[in-house]
């Protein structure tokens, strides 16, 4: 009886565990992982990419949309550090064409964007043992879509 097992964990060892570390692609190409995996998840506004990490707060949200314009109020949670989903938010935003405008630190974080015609303004509030993020997109009047980007000294 011993002897079977034996047997059986070496018959698959060897017909999958070969091939498990022998990958290749269909044209005969080593295989290999991708080590990097974007982290974002878009929730009523294509542009406005949201860690995974964070859960969507539906009864805390809401979405307005007519032909014209699209604004709302989306509310996050979750238990991420509030340093790490600041620098998040100011590296996807501006992959996704927005503008840093400014910033506020105090007990909370509020970034702020702009694109053109719109506005996204993002506080994160850490409680004692989640935060919570609220991202408010709406239209923006002419002067300040035009906010033009200065270069820190």
């Amino acid at each position: 009886m011993k002897k079977t097992w034996i047997f059986l964990f070496l018959a698959l060892f060897i017909f999958s565990g070969c091939a498990w570390f022998n990958k290749t692609t269909p044209d005969g190409k080593k295989a290999t992982q991708k080590s990097e995996t974007v982290n974002q998840v878009f929730y009523g506004f294509p542009d406005v990419p949201v860690p995974k990490e964070l859960n969507y707060l539906s009864e805390k949200s809401f979405v307005f949309e007519t032909p014209n314009v699209k604004a709302g109020i989306m509310v996050f949670d979750g238990n991420v550090d509030m340093q790490s989903l600041e620098n998040y938010f100011r590296i996807y935003l501006p992959k996704n064409g927005w503008k840093f405008v400014n910033s506020y630190r105090y007990k909370d974080v509020i970034l702020n964007f702009v694109k053109e015609g719109k506005t996204c303004n993002i506080k994160m509030t850490r409680g004692a043992f989640n935060t919570e993020v609220e991202i408010w997109v709406g239209p923006a009047d002419k002067t300040t879509s035009q906010i033009k980007e200065v270069e820190p000294k």
